[in-house]
Formats: structure tokens, C-alpha cells, sequence
């Protein structure tokens, strides 16, 4: 079973304000929608296939009693006061198959079940996707899993068809990695590895973020888990939240910065 980064979720409380910031460090975005039924409302920045999802809660009496749905409960318990990177989730062309493979893991699956969000334009987008119940040994929300009922190659005709994939100001930008932040390594590294299906690479260090680091190579983003081995930004995320997602890497910028965004730092280079 193989799968493809397809998007991060960063967790906001005006996903407008978002497009505004990016527009302001050279990326572009657009509004996604909003989903009916869980409450929610989105804007979206892609890089080809893989793009990011800033999202909020819009209707908070329909968010509120949503139970099958783990990203839109943790959105509700953040949300408005501390907004972050939150997860990620996985592309796959065999919702079923992958549910069989992580139910073989021993995990609780919730799904698969339809997804569904109204576009700007007034049509209708759908999808098919499920969540791994947390455990409460997960430092941070599991990776969810999606599929879109299309092959790569058909999506993102698509996408680039409605304006959504497009060139950046700021040049070819591709999403490098995600770096999350880990009290227990090793072990959030294994059960990462076995959700994903893939083998980790021997550990290095970082000292940009004085960090020891574990990555797992994937298809259209790389996950990069790192415990702090000094002061640094790996320490200071973990005393501010805890563990979990707190840096994007990008590649391909004309001009080299670093954002600090809605709680979580955004690196070009």
C-alpha cells in the first residue's frame, strides 16, 4: 500500500486573513468553500498536488456535534485561540484497501465515508475519506486519509483548469518537508512509519533548529520528526504546544525568508 502526501492542514480562525498574509510574502491562494456539514470553511494554497488547507470553524453549533470527524474536533477545541499546523493527509486510489491495511495494524479506523464541499462557484465537491482514532500514546492527531475518486494526472488537469495550481510570485515553490516536534522519537518515528508504510532514514542532526531528526521520505512531501537536543525552535514549540507539525520547509524561492504564520513558521529557501 502506497501513499502520496496531499495536503497539511493549518488550523486558523479566518481562513480570508490567510489569503491576505500569503499574497503578502509572494505566494497566491484561493477560497475553497465551505463544508455543510462539519461546520466548517476553508482557503487553499497548492504546489502542484500537494497543497496546504487553512481552516476554520464558520458554524460552530453544527462543529460542535460532529463525532466522526477528528480534524474538525480538534479544530473545535483550538480554535479561535490557538491556531497551528495540525496534520496531514495521505492521497490514496483505494480508500477500502487502505482501511483494511490500517485496521491490520490494530488501529481504529473511523470511515470511510463521504466528503463533501461547496466551491465558490457554487458546485459541489467530493471526495471519500477516513480517520485513525487517536491513541492516547500519539503525541499529536494521526495523519488522515483521502481519496479523491481521480488519478493524479486527472486532478491536477483540473486544478490548473480552475486557477488553483498556478506559478507563485515568489518562483517555482515546492513543499520540501513538515517538521514536527516529538517528546518520544523513536516511537512516534515507528508509528508513523507503519501509518504511512514507509522505512525511516537514520537520524541526523539539525542544528538549525537544534534538533535530532528521523525522516520519512513521501511523494509529494517529506515528514521530518525531530526531538530538541538544545535551545532552539524544536524546544520552544514543544514548551508553547507540544508535540506535533510546527514548521514548513519550501524550495524553489527567488528570495530566501522565514514566516512566522498563525502560529507556526513557514520556511522558504
Amino acid at each position: 500500500m502506497k501513499f502520496n502526501f496531499d495536503h497539511l492542514v493549518h488550523l486558523v480562525k479566518e481562513p480570508e486573513r490567510a489569503l491576505r498574509e500569503l499574497t503578502q510574502i509572494g505566494l497566491v491562494g484561493s477560497m475553497g468553500g465551505e463544508h455543510s456539514q462539519w461546520g466548517s470553511f476553508n482557503s487553499l494554497c497548492y504546489f502542484g498536488l500537494s497543497y496546504i488547507e487553512f481552516l476554520g470553524i464558520n458554524r460552530p453549533e453544527t462543529a460542535l456535534k460532529v463525532d466522526d470527524n477528528e480534524l474538525i474536533k480538534e479544530a473545535v477545541r483550538e480554535l479561535p485561540g490557538n491556531e497551528g499546523l495540525s496534520t496531514i493527509a495521505l492521497r490514496t486510489n483505494d480508500i477500502e484497501g487502505a482501511a483494511e491495511y490500517i485496521r491490520k495494524l490494530g488501529r481504529v479506523v473511523k470511515g470511510p465515508f463521504p466528503g463533501r464541499r461547496t466551491r465558490q462557484d457554487g458546485s459541489i465537491l467530493e471526495w471519500s475519506m477516513f480517520f485513525v482514532e487517536r491513541l492516547a500514546s500519539d503525541e499529536s492527531l494521526p495523519p488522515f486519509f483521502i481519496d479523491w475518486k481521480q488519478s493524479d494526472r486527472e486532478r491536477e488537469q483540473e486544478l490548473k483548469q480552475r486557477q488553483l495550481i498556478r506559478e507563485h510570485p515568489l518562483g517555482p515553490v515546492r513543499l520540501q518537508e513538515v517538521l514536527f516536534a516529538s517528546q518520544s522519537l523513536d516511537a512516534t518515528v515507528a508509528t508513523w512509519s507503519a501509518l504511512c508504510n514507509l522505512e525511516p532514514e537514520q537520524p541526523f542532526d539539525d542544528p538549525e533548529i537544534a534538533a535530532r531528526c528521523i525522516k520519512l521520505r513521501l511523494p509529494g512531501g517529506d515528514l521530518v520528526f525531530c526531538s530538541p537536543t538544545g535551545p532552539g525552535l524544536t524546544r520552544q514549540r514543544l514548551s508553547a504546544k507540544g508535540p506535533g507539525p510546527f514548521l514548513v520547509r519550501f524550495e524553489g524561492a527567488e528570495a530566501k525568508q522565514t514566516k512566522d504564520l498563525f502560529g507556526s513558521e513557514y520556511q522558504f529557501h
